[in-house]
């Protein structure tokens, strides 16, 4: 065979061209065989929850007297904050064009990535009723170059759901902001409960049986100044005796309370008229979480 040289030098000396090929994205998402969705709750609590294979655990969250929240708890701590994206996506089954809408939104460091309010936890619910994915998108932690998408599937989420929304409904109003503080009054020389204070104690154990969430229940009774200090020290030990026992009455574990006595020595009030000693003859009731 016959070599021709000019050929020969002019593919020896054209340059080499290394061609980077595209990283591929990493996708965290339940498939159609493996996605659950599990539903639970209680009169102060509504919680529907999703596990995204790989990464972590979802919830859509309403307590009693507060509003809606999603946010994502994964295995791992993430090592920082990243910007991210919350978009619809369509699944391979669906043919119908997703919401072109995309919203910024922050994966923080540690256990808890993304906590989001009720605007947008809201518009990622209305995306699985449609039968969409909700994704949130963002780069890797070690190679910016690489996207990661974290996607909720719409498989087996009806019937979940439509127990949350149940749940919605029925939802006190009422929650442990309300409930975090009591107080309960007396007249004077008197330990025993009257039937409007018996009814807000009753309410009060009623939450915290369903709350569930309750540590401590911390119970202090005051004495105003009429009479010595040992016997209203007695007596503050008898109010608050008696706010504990109609809690138990009603159902609350023992090991959750906590009861303290301080006669007149703690006045809310400080003073000697007949209005700030009425202030002063209470039992405080405090709920610890």
């Amino acid at each position: 065979m016959r070599c021709w040289p000019g050929i020969l030098i002019l593919l020896s000396a054209w340059p080499i061209i290394t061609v980077a090929l595209p990283f591929s994205d990493e996708t965290y998402v339940a498939d159609e065989h493996n996605s659950e969705w599990h539903f639970s709750g209680t009169k102060v609590k509504c919680e529907l929850r999703h596990e995204i294979p790989g990464f972590g655990t979802a919830y859509f969250l309403r307590r009693a007297g507060q509003t809606l929240s999603f946010h994502i708890d994964s295995f791992q701590p993430t090592p920082s904050a990243v910007d991210a994206e919350l978009r619809e996506a369509s699944p391979t089954w669906v043919y119908d064009e997703p919401d072109l809408l995309v919203e910024s939104v922050m994966l923080n460091k540690g256990l808890r990535p993304l906590l989001l309010k009720r605007k947008q936890a809201t518009r990622i619910l209305a995306s699985l009723d449609r039968g969409m994915l909700s994704s949130i998108d963002f780069s890797d932690w070690d190679d910016a170059r690489k996207r990661v998408h974290l996607q909720l599937s719409p498989v087996y989420f009806q019937a979940p759901y439509q127990d949350f929304r149940k749940c919605l409904k029925q939802l006190s109003t009422k929650g442990f902001a309300d409930y975090r503080l009591t107080e309960i009054h007396f007249p004077l020389d008197i330990h025993e409960l009257n039937e409007d204070s018996r009814m807000v104690i009753r309410k009060l154990a009623e939450f915290v049986k369903a709350d569930g969430e309750i540590k401590r229940i911390k119970i202090s009774g005051h004495a105003d100044d009429q009479g010595s200090q040992k016997y209203n020290l007695r007596l503050s030990e008898r109010r608050s005796q008696s706010v504990a026992d109609l809690l138990l009455a009603q159902g609350v574990e023992s090991n959750l309370l906590l009861k303290y006595h301080y006669g007149e020595s703690r006045p809310k009030v400080r003073g000697r008229t007949e209005r700030a000693r009425s202030k002063n003859r209470r039992a405080d009731i405090e709920l610890i979480k």
